[in-house]
């Protein structure tokens, strides 16, 4: 069975614009080559890809199937291609990181902003997600590495570089009893009503297993899955929420406020999740070099001017 990476090619332009004329187009080939090259590729398989009809063009189930292996087959050869091209000029090529949405905002941002400046040849990917996910994606090479928080258990094939702590903090609105206080200690959370990030976070445990420790009794638990919801109820007035600083509110926040959470002052520790097998390359090297420069910079910022906190 021979199928080559033209075809593999064709297939996925085909399946994205759902279109045989617009994906002739977008990979510069005639509509009679691009039908032809399909129909090649249909025949070798053994299986329709597409159903077809005069005004629409359907990717059919074992369509899907195949075409979920060949985009990552030609992820690999794309990432083969400029891995190579690298080695003559270190810091060249594509990284792909994957990071928890509370990092992936403030430190890949301002990581990818340096980055442009340092190394304009070097592109990087962003997968934020939930910290679960971000974890599976290395372990299964999907990504060149990490940047999360230090898992509770770490496999033996798997590395965690730690690179800073991250304390936490308590953030209402600025007209609750707590936004009047310079600090607050853990105790003085029961009766709360908590919005927290759901259990596929990494801050999630930190927080449940002070709050089961200390037997602290919340009014009640809101569950959410992202941090951007979880700002926006905090917005509405909903309740509470205890935060790492990288996932505070903007500073100077109009209705938001953070003030440190103490006794104790607990930090998550975030660093670099990486493969033990896989060796970083010289493009991959040079961003964790960039992202270590920002949470350096961010490890100063948050001892002195912590976004939305109390002064």
């Amino acid at each position: 069975m021979n199928i080559t990476l033209r075809q593999l090619r064709a297939a996925m332009a085909v399946a994205h614009h759902l279109s045989f004329r617009r994906a002739a187009m977008s990979i510069h080939v005639s509509q009679p080559a691009l039908s032809s090259t399909i129909s090649e590729l249909e025949k070798t398989l053994g299986i329709s890809l597409f159903d077809r009809t005069s005004r629409s063009v359907v990717l059919t189930d074992s369509g899907a199937a195949f075409l979920q292996g060949a985009a990552r087959i030609l992820e690999d050869v794309d990432r083969l291609m400029l891995d190579t091209t690298s080695l003559v000029q270190s810091r060249r090529g594509r990284v792909i990181v994957s990071s928890v949405s509370s990092i992936a905002g403030r430190v890949m941002s301002k990581a990818m902003q340096l980055c442009t400046q340092k190394h304009p040849a070097l592109e990087v990917i962003v997968k934020d997600d939930v910290a679960t996910q971000v974890l599976s994606s290395v372990r299964a090479g999907e990504a060149d590495f990490a940047v999360t928080v230090k898992p509770s258990t770490l496999d033996a094939d798997m590395l965690f570089e730690p690179c800073m702590e991250d304390p936490f903090f308590v953030v209402c609105t600025r007209d609750h009893a707590i936004a009047q206080m310079q600090s607050i200690t853990w105790r003085q959370l029961e009766g709360e009503t908590l919005i927290a990030l759901s259990t596929t976070s990494g801050m999630h445990q930190i927080v449940h297993d002070e709050l089961l420790r200390k037997r602290i009794a919340v009014f009640k638990s809101i569950p959410v899955s992202h941090l951007s919801t979880v700002h926006g109820m905090l917005e509405a007035g909903l309740g509470i929420s205890v935060l790492p600083c990288l996932a505070l509110p903007v500073k100077d926040h109009p209705t938001l406020i953070s003030v440190p959470l103490i006794k104790p002052q607990l930090t998550r520790t975030l660093g670099i999740y990486r493969r033990r097998d896989r060796s970083l390359s010289p493009a991959a090297q040079g961003l964790v070099e960039i992202i270590n420069i920002v949470l350096s910079q961010w490890h100063t910022l948050d001892k002195t001017q912590s976004p939305s906190t109390v002064t």
